[in-house]
């Protein structure tokens, strides 16, 4: 569970710093083109864009750290794989489990990267009124993006990422739908 409470750690720095970015540029944009206020979708919209921004800062954001001579310098991982193998995700996640105990294999490659994209698949659904596969289509490109930049940034990529992602955005517009019929059935009471 630590592990989990540090990627949110490491997110929060460059969310804070993009929300006075965001909020000035939208402002700005709102009185150019005189938009008429709706402050759900303008709340929904801050939300979701600063959560792609904790995204991008765990995914494709180098990581910088300071140097013994005050300078800046890039982290580069450890670990520099690439899977094309699809579902040999299982097959790991089995035997960190099982044999080595390691259920932070499970939380972080597994769940993670499930529950990371089920915001993509909500806040899409909810902001536009898109098609059930344009949604799907949006996440997985955004995740094969993600997955591609990688490759360069000499980070771990690897096909079942885009294949968890891809799910996560459809269990976010399931997710949607769910709390649609329910606002819904509520309603009627």
């Amino acid at each position: 569970m630590s592990v989990i409470v540090k990627y949110i750690i490491n997110m929060l720095p460059f969310m804070l710093l993009a929300m006075p970015f965001y909020l000035i540029g939208r402002i700005f944009y709102i009185r150019k083109k005189k938009i008429e206020i709706n402050y759900y979708h303008e709340i929904g919209l801050f939300i979701f864009t600063i959560f792609i921004v904790g995204l991008a800062s765990q995914t494709i954001i180098p990581k910088l750290e300071i140097i013994s001579s005050n300078r800046l310098s890039i982290v580069k991982s450890r670990v520099h794989k690439t899977n094309l193998i699809p579902f040999k995700i299982i097959e790991e996640t089995y035997r960190e489990i099982i044999k080595y105990k390691n259920i932070n294999y499970f939380l972080i490659n597994f769940l993670g990267n499930i529950i990371m994209f089920i915001p993509i698949g909500f806040f899409l659904s909810l902001l536009w009124k898109l098609e059930d596969k344009k949604v799907v289509m949006i996440g997985f490109c955004s995740s094969l993006f993600i997955e591609t930049s990688q490759l360069f940034l000499r980070r771990g990529t690897d096909v079942d990422d885009l294949i968890l992602n891809t799910l996560g955005v459809y269990l976010g517009l399931v997710l949607y739908k769910l709390l649609k019929k329910i606002k819904k059935n509520v309603s009627k009471i």
